[in-house]
């Protein structure tokens, strides 16, 4: 007889799992990783303490678990997301028949100080704007890279899996895919258009050669720049353009949303724009034109 049953479990049980994510929650890829992670760390708890069948979870087990994180001085915000996990999870085998009710939703979760994020000046957005030099092909996509993470506040991950068909130049729209694979469609300003059609016009063959790709922004082997690689270019732009901060593509994303609300932007559009994964937000944009979408964005955008 086996010294511990949960194993036999686990590996079926949280393959599932993973298929209820991907296919019914709609996660992305990064979230699914994180999900993995905790669990991981939930199972190496399950096997320390002995816990036979996951029908013998209890609200003891869970408690021990998160002491014994604590202990091992993870972050607040690691064990929020780890309780935040658990009660998907145990969601999961409620559903399943494996156990009778999710205890994990009684888990009080830490309380997180959010430190406010950094926030750049039209001035210094312009600064760093102006670093790529746009006279060379790797200077032309920088520029149009950076164009679109601060004139459509798009996510890294949306940044680097763009294809030509999900470009409206006539009309200055993008087509996107956010977190979920939920579909929304954004604008980017005039700056931006200017240089995406500079960009298309004498840099991206340029860096293609004879390689083909349907990417917008793809390396010079028609595959998808890194999360990394766009890091790096953020970084190394605003430290030529002299700021003394630390600048990453997020910050861009922020600077975006605050522009726009300081110019007049609805909060609930600037959450359209953004993706938040929201219900009501999606509700409403289902009743939010693409013609409105586009004066809304050209009534606050502040860089025309």
């Amino acid at each position: 007889m086996r010294e511990n049953i949960v194993v036999d479990q686990w590996e079926k049980t949280t393959e599932s799992f993973e298929g209820f994510l991907y296919w019914e929650k709609r996660v992305s890829d990064n979230t699914l990783s994180s999900y993995r992670q905790d669990l991981q760390a939930f199972y190496n708890h399950l096997r320390e303490s002995r816990v036979q069948t996951l029908s013998n979870l209890n609200l003891e087990v869970l408690e021990d678990f998160m002491h014994a994180e604590t202990r091992r001085g993870i972050s607040s915000a690691s064990l929020a997301r780890r309780i935040s996990t658990l009660r998907t999870f145990l969601h999961f085998l409620v559903r399943e028949g494996l156990i009778k009710e999710n205890i994990a939703r009684i888990l009080e979760s830490p309380r997180i100080q959010r430190k406010l994020p950094e926030v750049l000046s039209l001035e210094e957005v312009e600064s760093v704007m102006s670093v790529p030099d746009t006279h060379n092909p790797v200077g032309l996509r920088n520029r149009a890279m950076l164009e679109l993470l601060y004139g459509s506040g798009l996510r890294v991950s949306e940044l680097i899996s763009l294809e030509m068909n999900h470009v409206d130049l006539d009309n200055g729209m993008l087509r996107l895919w956010g977190k979920g694979f939920k579909e929304r469609v954004v604008p980017f300003g005039d700056e931006a258009a200017e240089v995406l059609r500079e960009y298309l016009s004498r840099g991206r063959e340029v860096l293609l050669r004879v390689v083909r790709s349907r990417l917008l922004f793809p390396n010079s082997s028609g595959r998808p720049l890194s999360r990394q690689n766009i890091w790096t270019m953020v970084a190394k732009c605003s430290s030529k353009a002299g700021l003394n901060k630390r600048i990453t593509p997020h910050t861009l994303r922020h600077t975006f949303a605050t522009h726009l609300l300081e110019n007049g932007a609805d909060l609930r559009l600037v959450q359209e724009f953004l993706g938040h994964s929201d219900i009501s937000t999606t509700q409403i944009y289902t009743h939010v034109s693409r013609k409105y979408l586009r004066e809304a964005y050209d009534r606050a955008f502040p860089r025309k």
